[in-house]
């Protein structure tokens, strides 16, 4: 079947997590073979996505209304060849074939499990796009490849506590349960930026939100439905972060990194959110707008301790949610954080406020975050890709030799 429209990609998409989600199953079940039909059915989806018509060296396909959308595939293929080549050939196979396209991919590793040797950590907490997942166009479409789901997997049996994967995207509806496919004993899943989690034995929990804020959050997102059904704006729902409804949070793109929309019709967008929350929040009392370029973020404050003062909700709040509701101990534990920017930076220093004794991997070339980061916390290592992490937190967890 050739792919025409988004819809038909993304339903194929789904049908990837399920087959990788099967893999995995199987790979952890210790079952000699893999049923050659999972593998058949991987070459079929990379086969697929290749045939789609390309348009000035980029995909193209269409939205419901006939849009034409012009997408990089780059994460969707190239994680779909590291699968192959780990299924097929074995890890060392992959680890080489990361060392052909990441600089000092091996040197890199090694350190980072020299770094981390004679650690034990009681608990560990990550970030996931950028940090342990690389960065994909559409979030819907970055399904969890195989590979990266067993080495997680080995490492998060290493920890004596929780392992917990935090996010800024959704929990729910096309969110981080959707795109993962790690077992789920695993990890702790925590969507916008920590308001909402599952833990392992599949108990939720949210963050809670006063019932004025959530009336006034669910008028807001009755209106982006109404502005999003106006033909000019309906292509905005597929492209980038598309429309996402987290928790305490809205996020809608205006744009992709292929700027695939027209820059008038992006800024009318824009402009409608804007006179939007005028009209809603004339004050500002109940949200800010942030405009990354790509996307608007529609964040509800947060009240600062018991003050009048209010503060955007970040993920450092997010961990002392989840670390009081999940009755963690902290102090003087042992913690590994992971991150790739400054919107993790509130991680690392809610964790030395909850008083652990705290490790930290970044994952950046910015030299002045990694500034940032080493004053926060100085026992640090910084890598350059999501690759090298999970692969030196997979041998550190199995204690394999590096293969130079």
């Amino acid at each position: 079947m050739q792919l025409i429209y988004l819809a038909d990609f993304y339903t194929q998409m789904r049908m990837l997590r399920e087959t990788r989600c099967s893999i995995v199953s199987a790979l952890h079940s210790d079952q000699d073979q893999i049923d050659d039909q999972y593998i058949i059915q991987l070459k079929r989806t990379e086969d697929q996505l290749r045939a789609i018509p390309k348009k000035n060296g980029l995909y193209q396909l269409k939205t419901c209304e006939d849009d034409e959308i012009l997408l990089e595939l780059d994460y969707e293929l190239s994680e779909l060849e590291k699968d192959r080549i780990y299924l097929e050939q074995g890890q060392k196979a992959l680890e080489d074939h990361l060392a052909n396209i990441h600089t000092d991919f091996k040197k890199q590793v090694k350190q980072g499990v020299e770094f981390l040797n004679n650690k034990k950590f009681d608990h560990f907490i990550t970030d996931r796009d950028g940090t342990i997942a690389n960065y994909c166009g559409r979030y819907q479409s970055s399904i969890q490849p195989i590979y990266n789901a067993i080495f997680l997997s080995d490492f998060a049996k290493k920890i004596s506590g929780k392992s917990v994967i935090l996010t800024s995207a959704p929990l729910y509806h096309i969110g981080l349960l959707e795109i993962s496919v790690q077992p789920k004993e695993d990890y702790v899943l925590a969507g916008s930026k920590g308001r909402e989690f599952v833990d392992v034995n599949g108990d939720k929990f949210q963050y809670p939100i006063e019932e004025k804020q959530q009336k006034k959050l669910e008028q807001l997102n009755e209106a982006i439905e109404k502005i999003l059904e106006k033909k000019e704006f309906s292509a905005f729902r597929y492209i980038g972060s598309g429309l996402q409804h987290k928790f305490g949070q809205t996020t809608l793109a205006r744009q992709d990194k292929n700027k695939s929309i027209p820059e008038e019709r992006s800024q009318q967008l824009k402009q409608s959110v804007e006179q939007l929350l005028k009209n809603l929040d004339p004050d500002g009392q109940f949200f800010r707008l942030e405009d990354t370029g790509k996307d608007l973020e529609i964040m509800l404050t947060v009240k600062k301790d018991k003050q009048k003062e209010v503060e955007d909700f970040n993920k450092g709040h997010g961990v002392k949610f989840i670390a009081k509701k999940l009755k963690l101990e902290t102090q003087n534990k042992k913690m590994l954080i992971c991150g790739d920017t400054a919107s993790d930076l509130p991680i690392l220093q809610a964790a030395k406020d909850l008083q652990a004794d705290v490790t930290c991997i970044f994952v950046t070339t910015d030299d002045a975050l990694k500034k940032e980061v080493r004053e926060i916390c100085p026992d640090a290592f910084i890598v350059s890709t999501p690759d090298v992490l999970v692969t030196l937190l997979q041998k550190y967890a199995t204690s394999s030799t590096f293969d130079d």
